[in-house]
Formats: structure tokens, C-alpha cells, sequence
């Protein structure tokens, strides 16, 4: 006869190697490449494969708005619905819905979306091509199918990863790519919305138009965002310099740094020192909502080079220059966006060397 307490013991480790056992099975199940993923490093293209119904691919993760290439060849099997864009869930998000009958642009701005519709014949069977060209200020898109050329001239910007989804239609996809000539660039410029080329109230319009270099603002956007933005960038092409401007958006509290901000911008050091890339630095104006002393004071005693913005336009404590602040308290004006332009050819004068 088993006593008892034998009897409790065995009965414990049965069910103890019973729940190893389910455990394991259930983290192999979780573990397991799910077919929607079967891709998972994305990067600037993806050829040879199959875009079936409900599925979904992505390329790089950027948030470059100018000078970029979308395109998308394949074979149609069936077709039903198919979407391609750059990005969804931010502000200035694009995205194209195609149907057998219809093109439907979509812009997101915050939490609304503009759309425009446009009737197209094309039969959609066969061979099927999706250009979208962008420049600095307006897009062409071009869908090519048959013997048929449909060209629409749009506000296409887009936002972080570009990609394609099929809704109920399976291409066999030739290549589906993202292209960008400021990839190869010595000179990388990562921001916010302070960074954007195709405005007068913001310093790279002042600057792009003369110079080249890879310039990735995202609005809203902060830093971790951006380390993201880099490391991706760096496995296209690693510069001779790389140049941080954020953190307007890691937003500080009591005049104590953004322990989040810190961390990236520690982060964004280590990355460069083992690329041997050149970092540089820079200030971030304080505005009303917004004080930035702490990490300007984190820059200031780095030991890195850095474009002092915050001296170009204030006074360091949040009170800005006569005309240079716009209306909404967070942004420069044309004028302040002059005057940090100026800034930046004053602090990094090697730019110089970059004629367009």
C-alpha cells in the first residue's frame, strides 16, 4: 500500500511535469512563424513572393516626406481590393485603396482623413505596376496595367513604413521596393516637425535646396521614434555624419531631463561610436508647454559638437526673439526657421562641401 503522503507527492510531480510539459507546447504554438510574418526583417525591397488575401508587407521604417520612391510589380491571379501606402496611424499618412472600378487617395491628418476619388477602366488582369514618386512639394502616381497608364498628380506624403495589403486579392509579386537618392548622403539629419524641407516656417527648406543630405522629420515625433528611423537608415547606408535634433516632443517636467530622451540620445552616441560616425548634437528652443534647459544643458556638457538652435532664436529661458516664435507658441515663424537655418550652416559649415 502507498501511504498518503507518498500519494500526494507523486500526484504533485505528475501534474508539475504535466504543466511543464503544456507550458512548453504553448510557448512553441506562440513561437511558431505565423504566415503573415513570414518576412520579418523589412528592409528597402522584397522580391519573389506571394500576396495573398488579408496579407500585408512592409519595407523600411522611415519617416522621410521628399525625393522617394515607392513601386510595386506583380502578376495578378485574382483581384479584388489592394492598398498601398506609407503609413497609417500618424498624421500625414498616405494611402491608396485600389478597386476594381475606383482609386481612392487617402491623406490622414491627426485624426481626420481627406479623401478623393477617381473612376479608372483599367481591367486589372495580368501584369500590374504601382509608381509613386514623390518629390519635395507633390507626388505622381502611376498605375500601369495592360496596355493602360493611369497618372495622377496628388498630395501623397506618407509616413513611416511604406506598404502593400491585399484586401480578397492574391499577385504574385515581382518586387515591391522603397527608394530614396538621400540614402546615400554623408550627411544624416534626424527631427521632429521642426525638420521638414517643403516649409518656409521650418530650416531645412532653407538649407535642402542647396545641399543634399537625408533629412527624416517626423511631426510629433520623439527620439525613441527616431532611434528607430536610424538604425534602420544605417543598415541602407552609413554616413560620415549623423545629426540629432530631437526632443521638443520628450517632453520634461520640474526642469528635470526626459529620462527617456536621455537614454536615446546615450543610445544614438554608442550606435555612432561603433559606426565611426561623426555625431553632432543639438539645442532645443524651451516654449511656453515646453522646457528644454535640462537637456541643452545635457548637450552643452556632452562633449559633443552640437548646432545650437536654442541660442539662434531665444534667450535660453523660453523667451524667443521679436517676430521668430509663430502663433501657436511651439513652432518658429518664417523668420525664426531663417534664423536656425542660418544656425545650422554656422555650426556645421562642412555642409558646404554637399552643393546639389
Amino acid at each position: 500500500m502507498i501511504s498518503r503522503k507518498k500519494l500526494i507527492f507523486f500526484t504533485i510531480l505528475i501534474l508539475s511535469i504535466v504543466s511543464i510539459i503544456i507550458f512548453k507546447f504553448k510557448n512553441e504554438i506562440k513561437n511558431e512563424p505565423q504566415q503573415e510574418n513570414k518576412i520579418k526583417l523589412p528592409g528597402d525591397k522584397l522580391t519573389n513572393f506571394v500576396l495573398s488575401r488579408g496579407e500585408e508587407y512592409k519595407l523600411i521604417n522611415s519617416a522621410i516626406k521628399q525625393d522617394y520612391n515607392i513601386s510595386f510589380d506583380g502578376n495578378i491571379v485574382s483581384f479584388d481590393t489592394l492598398i498601398i501606402g506609407k503609413g497609417t496611424k500618424r498624421f500625414a499618412s498616405s494611402y491608396i485603396i485600389i478597386t476594381p472600378d475606383s482609386l481612392i487617395f487617402n491623406r490622414k491628418y491627426r485624426r481626420r482623413v481627406a479623401k478623393t476619388y477617381y473612376k479608372h477602366n483599367l481591367s486589372l488582369k495580368n501584369n500590374i505596376n504601382i509608381n509613386i514618386s514623390r518629390n519635395v512639394s507633390s507626388t505622381l502616381v502611376q498605375v500601369i496595367n495592360e496596355k493602360d497608364t493611369l497618372k495622377i498628380t496628388s498630395d501623397f506624403i506618407g509616413m513611416k513604413r511604406p506598404f502593400i495589403r491585399s484586401i480578397g486579392s492574391v499577385i504574385n509579386v515581382n518586387e515591391f521596393k522603397f527608394t530614396c537618392k538621400d540614402y546615400n548622403s554623408d550627411v544624416f539629419v534626424f527631427g521632429d516637425s521642426y525638420v521638414n524641407v517643403y516649409s518656409p516656417a521650418r530650416w531645412p527648406y532653407y538649407t535642402y535646396k542647396d545641399y543634399t543630405f537625408f533629412c527624416d522629420g517626423m511631426p510629433g515625433g520623439r527620439s525613441v521614434a527616431s532611434y528607430d528611423f536610424l538604425t534602420s537608415a544605417l543598415a541602407i547606408h552609413k554616413p560620415k555624419y549623423v545629426i540629432w535634433c530631437l526632443g521638443m516632443n520628450d517632453h520634461s517636467k520640474n526642469k528635470k531631463i526626459n529620462s527617456s530622451w536621455k537614454r536615446n540620445a546615450k543610445k544614438v552616441m554608442a550606435l555612432c561610436t561603433e559606426n565611426n560616425i561623426n555625431l553632432i548634437l543639438a539645442t532645443i528652443p524651451s516654449v511656453s508647454k515646453r522646457n528644454n534647459m535640462a537637456k541643452n544643458k545635457f548637450v552643452r556638457a556632452s562633449g559633443y559638437r552640437y548646432i545650437d538652435f536654442d541660442k539662434a532664436v531665444s534667450d535660453g529661458m523660453g523667451n524667443w526673439k521679436n517676430g521668430m516664435l509663430a502663433k501657436d507658441g511651439t513652432h518658429p515663424s518664417a523668420l525664426g526657421a531663417k534664423a536656425l537655418a542660418e544656425q545650422f550652416l554656422k555650426d556645421f559649415p562642412e555642409i558646404k562641401s554637399y552643393k546639389k
